[in-house]
């Protein structure tokens, strides 16, 4: 499933590094195209997480290519040099950052694609005491837990591991938001079940740009 176009191009922040999910969406091919990361932003992503966030940037390039952008304007906040270097290169900010969408609205001709809204729209919808069907691939880390996937979702069964290789009906417990993606509990139920679809992507495909700032 392919919502931008290839030649696209995509500046990343400290933040959307960090939050993970980022990877998923270019290993999936909701995103395609150059990734432009400033140093200003790789020193951050060093700095805050000990050596994972370098780790994500080499699985990233296995996906598209990355450029490193020198930031010239010293002493700029990051914020500021991720929306710079988006206008210079006419390119989308992918972000995790409330900050980086408020002072986006000093930089119109800069499109921000925020994570967390572009998940909400592909994500399926896991709500507390929905009943749905999953195929149990294998033990989870519990005897007695089973595990399969929807849509890439890891779902957690209890009880389930006896159901090994079958597809049973399971009711949603809760749902758990992670930094490497989101865990649903479930327990076994045998009533009949509906099928998982997720949520239809906005109108012409394009995740909601959300800007609010401070002037250049």
């Amino acid at each position: 499933m392919i919502l931008f176009k290839r030649e696209d191009r995509y500046v990343l922040d400290s933040s959307s590094i960090i939050d993970g999910r980022v990877i998923h969406l270019f290993e999936k091919k909701f995103l395609e195209g150059k990734i432009f990361i400033p140093l200003l932003v790789k020193s951050i992503v060093k700095k805050l997480t000990e050596g994972k966030g370098e780790r994500d940037i080499h699985i990233l390039k296995r996906n598209a290519p990355i450029e490193f952008v020198i930031d010239k304007s010293n002493g700029s906040i990051e914020e500021i040099c991720v929306l710079k270097t988006a206008e210079k290169r006419k390119a989308k900010v992918v972000t995790a950052s409330n900050e980086v969408c408020r002072l986006a609205k000093f930089y119109p001709q800069v499109r921000i694609i925020d994570i967390r809204d572009l998940y909400r729209t592909l994500m399926p919808i896991f709500t507390p005491n929905k009943l749905i069907s999953v195929r149990v691939l294998k033990r989870g880390l519990h005897a007695n837990e089973g595990v399969g996937y929807i849509e890439g979702v890891k779902i957690i069964i209890e009880n389930g591991a006896k159901f090994l290789n079958q597809t049973v009906n399971v009711r949603v417990a809760t749902m758990l938001l992670t930094e490497t993606g989101n865990l649903v509990f479930c327990t076994v139920d045998n009533r009949p079940a509906e099928t998982v679809i997720p949520n239809q992507p906005r109108e012409n495909n394009q995740p909601k740009n959300e800007t609010n700032g401070i002037p250049r």
